[in-house]
């Protein structure tokens, strides 16, 4: 049977062709992301290898909080990890993210979206992650160490003045000292900047405090034995770990750090798989219909019903592995690609060959094997139903099954998915969103399953505008002809429009709501002051700022991260009258009084969470420890403070950084809004990250994000448009393979070439436009949905583009103008007495 399905396929290989395109391409995805993720690994262990103290012990975050400055610890516990039997030498040692090495020209050196780091110097050379090369080691506020790629990529050389920012402050010092990149940690390789460790205290945390302590064992000092001790001596606030657990740990992190692009990687895959097996199913369902009279001849010179069903499944089992070869040569050439392209930015992945490991290979087969066999079932377990006797018979044909099982449970679907909806509308939030997705999920799928009863009246409907010359009706005829296939090729491009569509309609409602919440949000103030890449900065900004004769006024804001009953929330600090004017705020209940008194102004989604009110008590911990604190008001959404809110004093109490996130500001009166910009740019441009915007220009930065993930999320849905347009392709191409006779016949009555080009057109057109519809009824839908349960979490208005969706519609229907190019040029190229003579 194996031999019969390989035969079957090279005799009809171009019939096969888009299929095996299909798979080829969600395949890519998968193998590309498995042997870049496995090529990451071993870099990251060849990296990693040897490289670390024997003993390394950090504070423990309560928070696991990513933004703001790390945990630290006191000298009192480097004290206490030195007097531990076993331990030769403890060295507090200092690393710090997101600092800024200016250029000689005042740019920022390019990272990458890579962090750059600070240190302070270790005292042991033997747990140093660097080694000096050039110059000497760094003392003092004036002077500094940089690493010598980042060093050479600048351009400086010893004795340059280098200039470095902070979160808590800006200097410039002179280079005095070129080292390696760090050999371990999460600096590993990436840019470094290092002060002595006094001096590191001061400008990268702003107070004194370590990050970690290297801890040296004696020769005769058993590992695990000291770790227990050093664990019991220094308490739980603590990770004590040894050099394998710390190996480990920065692997797994550094994972995190470039297994991004794996996962979106992985995303493509699923869904070009997903939306490749409506073509693979449309393919074996025509092919096999159109091969009654062949199978039925098997099954006359012999072969059993399973042996004919095997005999199609064999030929899915050929297009499977040939698919899945070609994909894993291309997501080999995608995941070479992906690590070709980081060495040339420069960014700090470590060199390794590609890892094509058995596991990848096995995983790509398998998945294409099992996909294409799967889809193909269907049509070959309807193929062994076949009698024996249609061989004797022209025209032998199928029997289809009826639809009424299939109307039965795309209808259960589609009552499930109206349940699901109004639980979801009672549940609110971002549990409510994820509930409308299942629900859309089963509307799909119900869609999907029920459409074949409605394809044939909304095809008549949907073409009505176009007349009824012969070449659209006999069209029209043709897309009604089979309501199975005309709503299995439309189904594939409905998925896609639906996720475009209801995308779309999410993204221009973000947006609208961004715009909204920061007009009601931002009161008097007409400037606002922010940094990226960092996102805190030096309180020297605001007190630069204040200095201008441009300026009234200066509001600092600034946030950290918390956690409340395990639920990750933000604290916010803000100075004296920011909410009386600079941020306008609205009360459901209480009032801001209670901020002067160390009390908090809770939002209402968390209030309602935590099921806190005026007067109640919650408790709040951040890296410094755990706090109580007293709800003095539950504050309407706000796009600006959606957070716990206290007052500066309060915020620095819980140990709060002295870095700023925002500052609003107030322009003097008689001075345009373009010269206190100009005047405030003019006095800071020596801090890089800095960002001054008015009220639009900060909406339009706000906005930034959602246009970025509409991005990415646009091109994997545009991939799912492709194969859905190569099914339609299909079922055309195949469709004129199954109707030559009847071609031939129109053509001998009269029927010229662009009549039929134009007969196929619209056959194309009418299943584009069932799908588009249907999809952007139900992406629309689902949007307006999703909407209305995150009222309250920050998508507060609504907006439907009615012209894009217009366009997607416009859209929809070239692309089955498109579509039918190739069939159609393929048809009109028929002979006509062969066609004729076709059986």
């Amino acid at each position: 049977m194996l031999k019969i399905g390989l035969r079957s396929v090279l005799a009809h290989r171009l019939r096969f062709a888009l299929c095996t395109v299909a798979v080829m391409l969600g395949i890519a995805f998968v193998g590309g992301a498995m042997v870049f993720t496995d090529t990451l690994a071993t870099a990251l262990k060849k990296q990693f290898a040897g490289s670390t103290a024997d003993i390394t012990v950090t504070p423990v975050d309560p928070v696991e909080s990513r933004n703001g400055p790390p945990p630290t610890l006191a000298s009192a516990v480097v004290s206490e990890v030195a007097a531990v039997a076993g331990v030769a030498e403890a060295d507090a040692q200092l690393l710090v993210s997101d600092v800024q090495i200016r250029k000689p020209d005042g740019s920022t050196i390019d990272t990458y979206g890579l962090a750059t780091y600070g240190a302070g110097w270790p005292h042991a050379i033997s747990t140093s992650p660097f080694r000096l090369i050039d110059g000497q080691q760094p003392f003092g506020t004036a002077e500094l160490a940089l690493d010598q790629s980042t060093a050479s990529k600048a351009g400086y050389a010893i004795g340059d003045q280098v200039r470095i920012v902070s979160a808590t402050r800006a200097v410039t010092a002179k280079l005095t000292g070129i080292i390696t990149p760090a050999q371990a940690g999460p600096a590993a390789g990436a840019p470094l900047v290092v002060f002595d460790s006094a001096t590191a205290q001061l400008v990268l945390l702003g107070k004194p405090g370590w990050t970690s302590i290297a801890v040296t064992l004696k020769p005769d000092a058993d590992t695990e034995q000291v770790r227990t001790a050093i664990a019991k001596a220094v308490g739980d606030p603590y990770n004590v770990r040894t050099a394998a657990q710390v190996e480990a740990d920065g692997e797994t992190a550094l994972d995190t750090t470039f297994g991004g692009f794996s996962s979106i990687l992985l995303m493509f895959a699923g869904l070009a798989l997903f939306v490749g097996a409506f073509l693979i199913v449309n393919t074996f369902a025509m092919q096999v219909a159109q091969r009654s009279r062949e199978l039925a001849m098997l099954r006359a010179i012999g072969a059993s019903r399973g042996q004919v069903t095997r005999t199609v499944l064999a030929e899915a089992l050929v297009i499977g592995l040939i698919g899945s070869t070609l994909g894993l040569l291309l997501g080999i050439a995608v995941a070479a690609g992906i690590h070709f392209a980081y060495q040339q930015l420069g960014a700090a992945i470590p060199s390794a060959g590609l890892q094509i490991t058995p596991a990848t290979i096995i995983a790509c087969y398998l998945i294409g094997a099992v996909l294409t066999l799967a889809a193909a079932y269907p049509a070959a377990r309807r193929a062994g139903r076949l009698s024996p006797m249609a061989a004797l018979r022209d025209g032998a044909t199928i029997p289809e099954r009826s639809l009424l099982i299939r109307l039965l449970f795309g209808g259960f679907l589609l009552l499930m998915a109206g349940c699901l909806y109004a639980v979801a509308n009672h549940a609110g939030g971002m549990p409510g969103a994820v509930l409308i997705g299942l629900a859309s999920a089963m509307a799909l799928l119900g869609i999907v399953l029920t459409s074949p009863l409605v394809s044939r009246y909304a095809v008549r409907a949907l073409m009505a505008p176009f007349g009824r010359k012969a070449a659209v009706t006999l069209g029209r005829r043709n897309a009604e002809r089979n309501p199975r296939r005309t709503s299995a090729t439309a189904s594939a491009l409905m998925i896609s429009v639906a996720l475009i569509s209801g995308l779309v309609v999410i993204a221009a409602s973000a947006k609208a709501s961004i715009d909204a919440s920061i007009a009601a949000a931002i009161g008097t103030s007409d400037l606002v002051i922010g940094s990226s890449d960092p996102d805190t900065f030096s309180p020297q900004v605001a007190d630069r700022v204040r200095k201008l004769g441009e300026v009234a006024a200066v509001h600092q804001v600034r946030q950290q991260d918390g956690k409340v009953d395990d639920i990750p929330v933000r604290l916010t600090g803000v100075g004296d009258g920011t909410l009386a004017g600079p941020i306008s705020v609205t009360l459901d209940s209480g009032s801001l009084d209670g901020l002067a008194k160390g009390q908090a102004v809770v939002p209402r989604t968390l209030a309602k969470t935590l099921n806190v009110s005026p007067g109640k008590t919650f408790t709040l911990v951040t890296t410094s420890g755990t706090h109580k604190l007293t709800v003095a008001g539950i504050l309407s959404p706000n796009r600006q403070l959606n957070a716990i809110v206290v007052a500066l004093p309060t915020y620095e109490s819980f140990g709060g950084a002295p870095a700023d996130s925002l500052l609003y500001v107030d322009v003097a009166d008689g001075t345009s809004m373009a010269q206190a910009s100009t005047a405030v740019l003019s006095e800071l441009k020596d801090y890089p990250s800095i960002q001054v915007r008015d009220q639009q220009a900060y909406a339009a930065q706000a906005r930034g994000p959602v246009n970025a993930a509409a991005g990415v999320i646009g091109m994997l849905l545009a991939l799912a448009v492709l194969i859905a347009i190569l099914g339609i392709v299909n079922t055309l191409a195949l469709g004129v393979v199954e109707r030559t006779r009847e071609i031939g016949l129109l053509r001998a009555i009269g029927m010229d070439r662009p009549q039929l080009r134009r007969m196929l057109r619209v056959e194309s057109i009418a299943v584009t436009l069932l799908g588009a519809l249907l999809g952007l009824l139900v992406g629309v839908l689902t949007a307006a949905a999703i909407q209305r349960v995150l009222v309250d979490d920050g998508l507060g208005v609504l907006d439907i583009p009615v012209l894009q969706l217009i366009g997607a519609m416009l859209v929809s229907a070239l692309i089955g103008v498109l579509a039918a190019v190739w069939p159609s040029r393929r048809a009109a190229r028929l002979n006509v007495l062969q066609a004729i003579a076709t059986e």
